[in-house]
């Protein structure tokens, strides 16, 4: 006859029934033992007390195998991973023979403290004492092996299970997502004989979370033809996906099926949903879901405030941060990016100093998102508190964090700052030495930027068709003509890379800018994709240099057959005609710019002050302090003449006089953004001016006398290249 012990409800109740076993002296008989211990061990994973049960464990003179288990597995749920392999070497001194329960509990917990090497053992320990038992076990042992990250030994270890269930496929499918390997899951996943809910969502969040949207999405339309039933994690997976396709129409659909299962919206659903919803640009449906929400979590306003920044309504989505009881990290950063994606760097740098003062730790996203921000607008000063914070420590110090913050000092034309950023570097990757190679390149330093590419290839790191670009634009930028052609030939020949049309580019431009026109023709000709309209503007800059009419004319025709509306072409070939004094050709491409609607891109430059971006366009009359800046102008105009300069006044438009050319001159958008970083910046600080057109020939040669006149380094980024003007000369050497 069976005994029946009493229920335990609490662990109270099991104490006391502790107590009367102690008084009737049956305490260590094993079936009440045994009961007790599963007692206090299954209160121990809801209350957290394990020492009770580990006390009592440890107070049975000879506990059995099964009693080693209930503890060793009570140790692997209550996050003691390290007690249990403890007691496993216990219960091997004690010489109590494990079984094939006891490797089950040891793998999980191998597997959960990270004990690598104690993993290893046990597993051959298995393999000596039962090597018939691996379907007991294989869940477990799969998952250790995927928790070493050691994808091989877990795909082992699942081919030798002769009866595979569908949590075995599951697990060893969920690891192969987990780091990376998704085509290998889905081949598994393919022959896989049963699949269930949770095998189906691990495969369709693997493909979302790699970006690899559209097949997600299929994925699950297939799920729902084999009449498997979604749940919510499903249902998230599939949202995520229908996120970054911004298909709305689709997300809706899915939106429609939660209500059709009768799938309860739980917190992560309704998230999904306002993520998907926000950025497939329905943000009235996106705020309707999370107003609905009796329980807003933090998630759910982290979502809506990003899509509200994200879609440029930064001001809205300020409002609701300025709601939350508590922002989170991801809640800042949404903000930080919204306002940097708004040109609003000084009150993101703002919200960044509140972030630091609220007990939060910036993570890396925070400072990359500022750094890129820093980089874009040319703001060194700013750049540089950031690179003080990260010196400092606030955030850990990795080869993404590193490559940013070269790429910003890079970018604000600060090249020893950068090399000396990328010379401290630990670790690097293609993705770091690109980055200095492109910007050595775009600086200047175009025999250094080799030398760079060489140094790369010999540290054993393949080049890929991006660092390709970036040398080539350095041959381009510094007149490289032997080494270009070398690069060109040798990333086909030796590392197998096929040219893309950016490569034919940098190809072209370089032939072009040194003259070899027909060279050029030639590469464009023999091309084996279409020349697009980029190709055909680095000829057509090559036939303004060069002074060659016929083919500018054709180059001009191919660019306008491709971006009729594209303005760039007919300037060129209108400055052209104007510069080979051929007035009536200019005219005609004049009204022919009027006749289809196309109007001139109005260059503007800009220039970072405290945060705060100030842009000028020729003749600005609207800043605040455009009197002062008059004034500096005056003065820059009466020294220039001084020194010698005289205003190139040939290109100016033939309805002005030469007094009202040299006026124009002396406001084009740059000289203006110069004079106010002269009234504003410390002598000891770089001039860095951002100007979204190339830099016109008057502005090169004043700017030049300018740097030396005032004794000032000032840094020009026009859309191809950095411009460093120091004592009159200029890093370009007049080769742009």
């Amino acid at each position: 006859m069976r005994l029946k012990w009493p229920a335990v409800s609490s662990l109270r109740q099991a104490t006391q029934l502790h107590a009367q076993l102690i008084v009737t002296g049956a305490l260590f008989h094993f079936p009440p033992t045994t009961h007790l211990l599963k007692c206090f061990t299954d209160f121990s994973e809801h209350s957290g007390h394990l020492s009770y049960a580990l006390n009592f464990f440890f107070q049975i003179p000879d506990p059995s195998a099964f009693q080693w288990n209930t503890i060793i597995r009570a140790c692997s749920r209550n996050n003691c991973p390290q007690e249990s392999v403890h007691l496993f070497h216990q219960m091997r001194r004690k010489e109590v023979p494990p079984d094939a329960y006891t490797f089950q509990f040891l793998f999980k917990s191998c597997g959960l403290a990270g004990l690598a090497i104690e993993g290893q053992m046990v597993h051959g320990l298995l393999i000596r004492l039962f090597p018939e038992s691996y379907a007991h076990v294989a869940n477990s042992l799969v998952h250790m092996y995927i928790e070493f990250e050691w994808v091989d030994d877990a795909m082992r270890a699942f081919e030798l299970i002769d009866q595979k269930d569908v949590v075995s496929w599951t697990t060893v499918i969920g690891g192969l997502v987990k780091f990376g390997s998704l085509d290998e899951a889905r081949r598994l996943f393919d022959e896989m004989p049963t699949r269930n809910v949770v095998s189906w969502t691990t495969v369709i969040a693997g493909h979302a979370k790699a970006g690899r949207a559209s097949e997600a999405v299929r994925l699950f339309k297939e799920m729902l033809s084999d009449n498997i039933a979604p749940d919510t994690v499903s249902m998230v997976a599939v949202l995520s996906a229908c996120a970054q396709l911004r298909d709305v129409q689709l997300g809706k659909w899915v939106h429609q099926l939660v209500f059709e299962k009768r799938i309860g919206i739980s917190s992560n659903l309704a998230v999904a949903l306002i993520d998907m919803y926000a950025k497939g640009g329905d943000i009235k449906s996106a705020h309707q879901i999370f107003d609905s929400m009796a329980h807003k979590s933090i998630p759910a306003w982290n979502a809506i405030i990003d899509g509200y920044c994200k879609m440029g309504y930064i001001d809205v989505g300020h409002s609701l941060f300025e709601r939350m009881d508590a922002p989170d990290i991801i809640s800042f950063n949404s903000m930080i990016t919204g306002y940097i994606q708004s040109s609003r760097l000084k009150e993101a740098l703002l919200l960044f100093a509140r972030l630091r003062v609220s007990g939060l730790q910036p993570d890396r996203f925070t400072l990359v998102g500022l750094l890129t921000a820093c980089a874009g607008l040319g703001a060194l000063s700013q750049g540089k508190i950031l690179h003080a914070q990260i010196e400092e420590g606030f955030v850990k110090r990795d080869v993404f964090l590193g490559t940013a913050l070269l790429d910003m000092y890079a970018k604000c034309g600060k090249m020893d700052q950068a090399m000396l950023v990328f010379d401290r570097l630990e670790e690097r990757d293609a993705q770091t030495w690109t980055v200095i190679i492109s910007g050595l390149a775009t600086n200047g330093m175009g025999h250094v930027a080799i030398e760079h590419f060489c140094l790369m290839k010999d540290k054993g790191i393949k080049p890929n068709a991006v660092a390709y670009v970036s040398v080539l634009t350095a041959c381009s930028h510094s007149g490289l003509l032997e080494e270009g052609r070398m690069f060109f030939d040798e990333m086909s020949t030796q590392y197998k890379i096929t040219p893309e049309i950016e490569h034919y580019g940098c190809m072209v431009d370089l032939l072009g800018r040194l003259g070899h026109l027909e060279e050029a023709v030639e590469l464009i000709e023999n091309m084996p994709m279409e020349p697009n309209a980029v190709i055909w503007g680095s000829m057509l800059s090559a036939c303004r240099l060069h002074k060659n009419t016929d083919l500018a004319e054709k180059a001009t025709m191919h660019i306008l057959e491709l971006e009729p509306q594209e303005d760039a072409a007919y300037v060129q070939l209108y400055n052209i005609y104007v510069d080979n004094k051929r007035w009536a050709d200019a005219c005609k491409i004049r009204r022919l710019m009027e006749d289809r609607g196309v109007k001139k891109t109005a260059g503007y430059s800009s220039i970072t002050i405290v945060g705060q971006v100030h842009k000028f366009i020729a003749g600005d009359q609207m800043h605040p302090e455009i009197m002062e800046i008059q004034t500096m102008i005056g003065e820059m105009t009466k020294r220039l003449k001084s020194a010698g300069y005289s205003p190139i006044t040939e290109q100016i438009s033939l309805e002005m006089d030469e007094e009202e050319k040299e006026q124009a001159l002396f406001t084009h958008s740059e000289k203006m953004a110069i004079a106010f970083g002269i009234m504003k910046l410390p002598s000891n600080l770089p001039i860095h001016v951002i100007k979204n057109l190339r830099v016109c020939e008057d502005c090169h040669s004043a700017i030049k006398l300018i740097s030396k006149i005032w004794n000032r380094e000032i840094v020009v980024r026009d859309r191809s290249r950095f411009h460093h003007f120091r004592d009159a000369n200029c890093s370009c050497n007049d080769f742009w």
